[in-house]
């Protein structure tokens, strides 16, 4: 992400176990809370299941399990929805922290400044990647 695609743009600020992280608002479809992650048979441990979001199956990452971040398992059943034109996935995160309108030197190329600290970005496309990756999407 460039600081000119971020500027005048409002962010969620959401957590995954201790770690925080910023995306775009314009980048999230739905919040749903209480989410029923349905499992999926023969998948890479970090894909929790699909959620069904309004007729459409979302893949469900588990962030702290796809970077293996020690005790990985996330209490609650909190589901972001991403807004994606090329694929359908939803990250379990553990809370909603904040909506935040920054000023525009507090977004950098990295992540955005909040009271002296920096919060990175959340990198939607590594995890696409990666996810392409472990199910050799392209194979077939």
């Amino acid at each position: 992400m460039t600081s000119e695609n971020l500027s005048a743009s409002g962010f969620l600020v959401f957590s995954v176990k201790k770690a925080l992280y910023a995306i775009k608002t314009s980048s999230v479809k739905e919040i749903m809370h209480s989410a029923k992650i349905h499992p999926l048979p023969f998948v890479p441990d970090y894909i929790e299941g699909i959620v069904n979001c309004r007729g459409v199956p979302y893949t469900v990452v588990n962030y702290a399990k796809m970077i293996n971040d020690g005790e990985n398992e996330i209490e609650g059943r909190t589901v972001l929805v991403f807004k994606r034109e090329d694929d359908q996935f939803a990250l379990h995160i553990s809370n909603i922290e904040m909506f935040f309108e920054p000023e525009e030197n507090d977004v950098r190329a990295d992540g955005i400044r909040y009271k002296m600290n920096l919060i990175p970005f959340f990198d939607a496309d590594g995890v696409e990647k990666r996810l392409l990756e472990d199910l050799k999407v392209g194979d077939l």
